[in-house]
């Protein structure tokens, strides 16, 4: 979930400093998966002009995962709370 807020925060930046003269270059997010699970993220310059439509679908699609993975946690909680009471 850190991963989907660090996607949505730079994709937010590019699209924030789009309009004016280019602070720098293009950010992008480095995913990378670790061996002992999860994954390892690292914001990194970017090759390439600044495309707006690009960031916002980075955007969109890091906000579903996050929508996603929220979700997979209640469920989780939900079905934790049944199983107590089913025992109980």
């Amino acid at each position: 979930m850190r991963v989907a807020v660090m996607g949505v925060k730079t994709s937010a930046h590019n699209i924030a400093v789009q309009p004016v003269n280019p602070v720098g270059p293009r950010q992008v997010l480095a995913v990378h998966a670790v061996a002992t699970g999860g994954v390892q993220a690292q914001v990194v310059n970017g090759e390439g002009p600044p495309d707006m439509v690009a960031d916002l679908l980075e955007a969109k699609t890091y906000e579903l995962a996050f929508a996603a993975n929220a979700m997979v946690i209640r469920r989780e909680g939900e079905m934790l709370g049944k199983l107590f009471d089913a025992f109980a």
